[in-house]
């Protein structure tokens, strides 16, 4: 599959390109793969971005929050030509069109209901919604946000949840992932606080949703290894 004769030259066309490729996909598709043209920047970023960690790298893809987290673009095969390069562009969705498409759903669903909320209520709006309608998944099946639309996920899934959710509704969120805990959770910067919000843990304490969720880094005795795995947008 052949694009138009332009010439990509940023993050933001390689994602409006990602984002046709996933409209114009099979509703059981996973993945697809198209031929572009980029230039010599473009060409350095997605060499720059080609051992990335999943899914963990955000592309610049408007309009949903799902895609932007979820959609994976790699590039295959760069060909030198007269003044631009050629390559293969591997789109792939680690998920079933149709689960993306439920997900960005409940996108559209979330973002009304926190209008008129400060960004703390969204937090805690956010908090209260994923702890109360998804499961942790102790089977280690359901890995992706995508995944947790089926109402059960691991810690990844929820982590990934809250991100989409919470970029959906305008907060500043990200992941930390520790290697050593075996764990990925959110953190969310609004002004100058940060706040530390676990809704994996929250949705398995039978107590207090509220628990992991503090002005103060978390697992910090259990997780010594523990860093951003996701940066949270400017």
């Amino acid at each position: 599959m052949m694009r138009n004769n332009d010439i990509l030259t940023t993050p933001p066309d390689l994602g409006l390109i990602a984002k046709e490729v996933f409209e114009e996909a099979e509703e059981q598709e996973a993945y697809r793969r198209i031929t572009i043209k980029i230039n010599e920047e473009l060409k350095n970023f997605l060499e720059q971005n080609s051992e990335r960690d999943g899914i963990d790298k955000q592309y610049e893809i408007p309009g949903s929050s799902t895609l932007n987290n979820l959609l994976v673009v790699q590039a295959e095969d760069i060909k030198a030509k007269s003044n631009y390069y050629e390559c293969e562009l591997l789109v792939q969705f680690f998920d079933e069109k149709y689960n993306f498409k439920d997900l960005m759903a409940l996108e559209e669903t979330i973002k009304p209901q926190t209008i008129g909320l400060t960004d703390l209520e969204k937090v805690e709006f956010l908090n209260a919604y994923v702890t109360e309608n998804i499961a942790y998944d102790r089977e280690h099946r359901f890995r992706s946000a995508a995944a947790a639309i089926k109402k059960k996920g691991t810690c990844t899934a929820f982590a990934q949840l809250f991100l989409i959710l919470g970029e959906a509704v305008g907060l500043k969120v990200g992941c930390i992932n520790s290697k050593v805990m075996k764990h990925r959770w959110n953190y969310v910067v609004i002004g100058d606080e940060t706040y530390y919000i676990d809704t994996a843990f929250n949705a398995s304490n039978p107590i207090s949703n509220r628990l992991f969720f503090q002005a103060t880094p978390i697992h910090l005795d259990k997780a010594p290894d523990q860093g951003i795995a996701v940066p949270h947008r400017k």
